[in-house]
C-alpha cells in the first residue's frame, strides 16, 4: 500500500470515529492550508485545529456522520463526507461536500472543500 493510501485510510478511519482533531494532530504537515468552499483559507495545523475544535464544539447533537472510502490518485485522494448535525443556536444543519487532499513528505499538506 502507497503512503498516499494508507494516510487516505487512516483519515478515514479517523474521522468516521469523530476523531477529526487525532487525524490532524497525526497525519497533517505543521504547514498545512485548509481552503473552505467560500475560499477562506488557514493556513498553519494549530490554526486548522483551533478552527475544528470551535466547530466540534458548537455541536450540540450528532445525527449522522458518513465518510466514503478515498479515491487515490498519485499524490491526491478524495472522499465525500455527508454530516448531519445540530449546531448550537442555529440548529440542524446538513453538509455534503467532496473534500480533497494533497500530500507531500507522507502527510497532508492542504485539504479544500466543495459543497
Amino acid at each position: 500500500m502507497t503512503v498516499v493510501k494508507r494516510l487516505a485510510h487512516n483519515l478515514v478511519a479517523l474521522c468516521r470515529e469523530w476523531k477529526f482533531p487525532e487525524a490532524q494532530a497525526t497525519l497533517f504537515h505543521e504547514a498545512a492550508v485548509n481552503i473552505e468552499p467560500d475560499g477562506r483559507i488557514t493556513e498553519g495545523l494549530p490554526a486548522i485545529m483551533a478552527k475544528e475544535r470551535q466547530f466540534l464544539d458548537s455541536i450540540e447533537e450528532r445525527h449522522l456522520l458518513e465518510i466514503s472510502e478515498p479515491v487515490v490518485a498519485d499524490d491526491y485522494f478524495a472522499i465525500q463526507l455527508l454530516v448531519d448535525v445540530t449546531i448550537k443556536g442555529f440548529g440542524r444543519r446538513t453538509r455534503n461536500e467532496l473534500c480533497i487532499y494533497h500530500v507531500a513528505d507522507g502527510k497532508i499538506v492542504r485539504e479544500q472543500f466543495f459543497y
